[in-house]
């Protein structure tokens, strides 16, 4: 009985070992996938970041243009500007004292 137990162990043991040799294998496989995965993620967002940087240089030399031309409007017509600040403004107020007036609900009781 003695060997036959020395034998499901030895037997035991290589089926372990083999295990482990697999897993290992298993590994190493899993991270070479992930090491490709990252660079081709890698190299897809540096390629997405050269395509996008001329247009968001363009864009904002756009708008810094844009709003030196709307500066300079303002400067040339600092009355045109302020009168329309200030009707914008009092247009606002106006709007939301209507809407704050309006938005009140009816009081109620607690024995409603």
């Amino acid at each position: 009985m003695a060997a036959n137990t020395d034998d499901i162990r030895a037997s035991v043991s290589k089926d372990i070992a083999a295990l482990q040799q697999e897993v290992s294998r298993l590994q190493k496989m899993i991270s070479a996938q992930g090491a490709e995965a990252y660079y081709e993620v890698r190299g897809r967002a540096g390629k997405a970041y050269d395509e996008a940087l001329p247009r968001a240089k363009n864009a904002v030399a756009q708008i810094r243009a844009e709003g030196a031309a709307a500066a300079g409007a303002a400067r040339e017509h600092a009355a045109a500007t302020t009168t329309a600040l200030v009707l914008a403004g009092a247009v606002g107020f106006l709007i939301g004292y209507l809407l704050s007036g309006s938005s009140q609900p009816q009081p109620r009781h607690w024995w409603r």
